[in-house]
């Protein structure tokens, strides 16, 4: 039983912590406007908010506010400099959320 509420207060504890880094990440694409920010860029000043997110966790992240409707990403690529980076952007959905006037979206943040 005492295993059990460990667990659940884990998960509870975990959510609030997502929905922080989401706050974050949507800030600082906000910051980034127009042009949106690189995963890297996101990781390191994630990492300065005190989240220290791998590029696998935070493209999670990134994909939930996707699905969410709040940033975009898009792939952008140099095929004769071999690069390929993600570039997350914020949405006029997201940017009315940050602002208050949009709805109210369940693990925004």
């Amino acid at each position: 039983m005492r295993m059990w509420g460990w667990l659940l207060m884990g998960n509870i504890i975990n959510t609030a912590e997502c929905e922080e880094i989401r706050k974050e990440i949507l800030e600082l694409c906000r910051q980034a406007a127009p042009c949106g920010a690189g995963i890297p860029v996101l990781k390191a000043a994630l990492r300065k908010c005190g989240y220290d997110l791998t590029e696998r966790e935070l493209a999670v992240q990134a994909g939930y506010l996707e699905g969410k409707g709040l940033v975009r990403q898009d792939i952008v690529e140099n095929r004769s400099l071999a690069i390929k980076r993600c570039i997350v952007s914020l949405t006029p959905e997201g940017m009315d959320y940050l602002e208050g006037n949009g709805p109210e979206i369940a693990g925004g943040g």
